[in-house]
């Protein structure tokens, strides 16, 4: 009998020997690796001796059911997170009172949990109690209160409720201007949105402050050179061009077009999207003179891509082994490659580079293919090619 007990006690686990606190430890530890399924176990057993050694009511076991609450979600197990998190804001009503700051730690992810599960009503209840309990315990201008008017609106948003989101955002930007200045770059985020909500409701005049807003703030923390200022310079520019403003927009495009060119280089392809924005803003305005040159550079931008893109599809099938589908790629590539135009100064592409670069992979696949001769013809073409640039 007393060996049937000790091999009893030694089938069980090493945890369960031990003290709750050192199981929370560990099931931290598991959480932080994104071990679920070994951290659940351990958080339900560290729920289970607090309760023996606490009472279920107890405040101090919120911590652990918002672990274990948050396992649940990260594991897309919303019904049981649900109750781990009304359970923990029960928990804390009992002890701090039902308008309690503490609520909020449950009630924020509680709302995004309902979002999950599409019972918007039950989301919107609990970011607005959010916001009712942080104007209770902060006061109606604290930077907190400010985040729950974004957080909110950002739902609202989501479910086209613009006439909704506004207001919130407009209250969001006061109290971050009265409390922390009207530079601040914590509008950014705020400010962003709100333009967001006038273009898509087409109310393109109201963005205007809003966007100005965000390019002067961006200025002062990076400089006028930046391209998080140039990102704004075009969605302002965008903002005139579609209301037909093709004067006021073209100053902008004309600006962004450098910082991103120096940003990225003058020969990367996602400038052709920049160069066709300043093309259409020239045409609209009968410019055609000066949207031409920047049309077919856009159009040699494209052309480079695709053939990157063929490219780098041959060396993938090569490496897979599928010589003769990378040999059909790269000639195909080599074809698209010299047909980029040859542009002048700081308008080339770069064509002549990648021609090269594409040659020489083709010919290491004919060496591959014990097919020296063809290779030694490409060889001799990447000599001609590059022979000027030694």
């Amino acid at each position: 009998m007393r060996a049937a007990t000790l091999l009893l006690v030694l089938a069980l686990p090493a945890w369960a020997q031990e003290d709750w606190a050192e199981l929370r430890q560990k099931s931290a530890t598991l959480v932080t690796q994104g071990n679920y399924a070994e951290a659940e176990p351990l958080l339900l057993r560290v729920i289970e001796l607090q309760e023996k050694d606490l009472g279920a009511d107890d405040p101090r076991l919120a911590p652990v059911i918002d672990s274990l609450a948050a396992v649940y979600r990260a594991q897309g197990r919303n019904a049981e997170a649900e109750k781990l998190y009304l359970r923990s804001l029960s928990v804390k009503e009992k002890a701090a009172g039902p308008d309690s700051a503490e609520l909020i730690a449950d009630l924020k992810p509680l709302a995004s949990l309902y979002v999950a599960m599409q019972r918007f009503t039950d989301a919107e209840k609990a970011y607005l109690r959010v916001i009712a309990l942080r104007e209770k315990t902060k006061g109606f201008d604290d930077p907190e209160v400010a985040n729950d008017c974004a957080a909110i609106a950002g739902f609202y948003i989501d479910r086209k409720r613009f006439a909704v989101a506004e207001p919130n955002l407009r209250r969001a930007i006061l109290i971050i201007e009265r409390r922390l200045g009207p530079q601040d770059p914590a509008l950014v985020p705020v400010l962003d949105p709100l333009a967001a909500i006038y273009i898509e409701q087409k109310i393109f005049h109201l963005a205007e402050g809003p966007l100005r807003h965000i390019i002067s703030i961006q200025e002062s923390l990076y400089g006028p050179n930046h391209e998080k200022v140039a990102a704004y310079l075009d969605k302002l520019a965008q903002s005139f061009y579609l209301q037909g403003r093709y004067a006021e927009a073209e100053p902008l495009y004309k600006r962004s077009l450098p910082i991103w060119e120096a940003a990225l280089g003058g020969d990367n392809p996602e400038l052709a999207t920049t160069l066709d924005n300043l093309a259409v803003v020239y045409a609209a305005q009968d410019k055609f003179a000066l949207a031409e040159p920047l049309y077919r550079r856009s159009q040699a931008l494209r052309q480079k891509s695709n053939a990157m893109s063929l490219n780098n599809l041959a060396m993938v099938l090569e490496g897979k082994g599928d010589t003769a589908g990378a040999e059909v790629q790269y000639k195909r590539a080599i074809l698209l490659a010299e047909r980029i135009p040859a542009l002048p100064g700081a308008a080339s592409v770069g064509e002549t580079a990648l021609l090269v670069t594409t040659l020489r992979n083709y010919a290491a696949l004919l060496r591959e293919l014990k097919r020296e001769s063809e290779a030694r013809k490409i060889d001799e073409r990447v000599l001609g090619l590059t022979a000027g640039t030694r």
